[in-house]
């Protein structure tokens, strides 16, 4: 699963433009974050890598593309502090963070972060083969 982030003009059709080309591609967004108002940042998370590289280049879209790690915590208070203290004391910075889904008692996340394979290690996560 990958993030793709971008800038998007301020102005009405951007996303509508872009989530259009993913759709005539057939690629599903897994999940979608977008703040500010000036410059709006857009963040689509999908695992049709390649596909969503495409379709942005074809759009003009300068874009990022960061790796995201999958975890399910329990869906309780504390729960995501005690994941990221635990990365913290690390030195692990968490550069963004998405809820995927919440589901009988469970929480489960995508996030990245600047060292994944410290994460992993801090974690406790095994490194899953790529699509």
């Amino acid at each position: 699963m990958m993030e793709f982030s971008m800038a998007l003009s301020n102005q009405p059709g951007e996303l509508a433009r872009v989530s259009r080309e993913f759709s005539d591609r057939g690629i599903n967004i897994s999940t979608i974050c977008a703040i500010g108002r000036a410059a709006p940042n857009v963040a689509i998370v999908t695992e049709q890598v390649m596909e969503a590289r495409l379709a942005l280049e074809s759009l003009g879209v300068a874009f990022t593309v960061s790796e995201l790690l999958t975890l399910v915590m329990p869906d309780k208070s504390g729960a995501l502090a005690d994941f990221s203290e635990r990365l913290a004391a690390a030195g692990v910075n968490i550069q963004s963070i998405y809820v995927l889904s919440r589901y009988h008692g469970d929480t489960e996340l995508a996030f990245s972060v600047d060292d994944v394979d410290k994460a992993r290690a801090t974690l406790n996560l095994h490194e899953s083969v790529p699509p």
